[in-house]
């Protein structure tokens, strides 16, 4: 398959205060500085940025994630053991957790730290990412290969200047953590979510993300998303070459977010259904922030194109004012 995706160009910020027209586009934008439009309260009230990494194996799931959302940063991270069943998660919120000047990017140094847990997600000498945390009841470092191209998404949000974001979907990774005095160490699976834009002051959104393999053995990602950024980052991965695709769908049981899923492009490329294994939610409500926020972690199976396909990922459910 081939991508028909433009560059991605050299900047956000397109001259006299515009940003770079919205569409969809192959790598990275390198120039992600916001000044021209953090004046007036927006770099506080409406800037958010962050920095979201996974990694999952055939027995766990990880999510591991840095938050500026102006007003206040947060972070969490969990480790779920589908052969236990058991969850431990740590998280903070830190009002102001993040300087006036701190310029969000990819590439950069990530750090928050609240009540004796510190996350870190840092750049490696030869590429990709390090994911560090230390808390009471997990130490954990996830070590994600850079590989491929990234897809960037530039799209219109009513009221404010842009929404951007920029993911990169499966990549080799390195799982090593410790519970209860034991360590692990094992091979894993990563995607990874930056995003630093100005959404809607009410937003919400559908997400999934999948790493896996077709029935003879392509390697397969995907990012999904509905009701946010106009399906603009709805890109697949087959064996690192990169297609836009379609319009996504997400059906479910809002009242049980346990139950199945399907997830399915309108473009008819992708129709899987999802299996939950548990979830990480949280209701935060700090300061003029609130985030109604599940993530479900599981089982794809289903068809991309002409294949079958199984994997693990996660699925989302969000609503946010911010």
């Amino acid at each position: 398959m081939t991508a028909e995706l433009p560059p991605a160009p050299p900047a956000l910020d397109a001259g006299e205060g515009r940003p770079v027209p919205s569409g969809r586009y192959r790598g990275a934008i390198a120039d992600l500085s916001t000044a021209a439009w953090d004046g007036g309260g927006r770099r506080r009230l409406q800037r958010k940025g962050w920095m979201y990494l996974s990694a999952s194996t055939p027995r766990h799931a990880v999510g591991f994630a840095i938050v500026d959302a102006g007003l206040v940063a947060t972070a969490f991270v969990y480790l779920f053991d589908r052969q236990t069943g058991r969850l431990i998660e740590e998280k903070a919120a830190v009002p102001f957790g993040f300087p006036t000047a701190f310029a969000p990017d990819w590439r950069g140094d990530w750090q928050l730290a609240q009540r004796g847990r510190r996350w870190r997600i840092s750049p490696r000498e030869n590429g990709g990412w390090r994911c560090q945390h230390s808390g009471p009841q997990l130490e954990l470092q996830l070590d994600v290969d850079a590989g491929g191209d990234g897809l960037s998404a530039v799209s219109s949000a009513p009221g404010r200047p842009f929404a951007h974001t920029w993911k990169l979907c499966a990549l080799d990774s390195t799982l090593r953590f410790t519970v209860d005095g034991q360590t692990q160490e094992t091979p894993s699976s990563s995607a990874v979510d930056f995003t630093l834009g100005y959404p809607p002051r009410s937003t919400i959104w559908n997400w999934a993300s999948l790493d896996g393999r077709t029935d003879d053995g392509r390697r397969v990602g995907l990012n999904l998303v509905a009701h946010f950024n106009n399906g603009l980052e709805n890109a697949l991965w087959l064996d690192g070459e990169l297609q836009p695709l379609a319009q996504a769908c997400f059906d479910y049981d809002r009242r049980d977010l346990t139950r199945p899923w399907r997830v399915s492009t309108v473009d008819g490329i992708v129709d899987l259904y999802f299996t939950p294994d548990g979830q990480r939610a949280e209701n935060l409500n700090a300061l003029l922030l609130k985030s109604r926020f599940a993530q479900p972690f599981g089982r794809f199976e289903g068809r991309v194109g002409d294949a079958q396909v199984s994997g693990y990922g996660v699925v989302e459910e969000h609503a946010a004012l911010w």
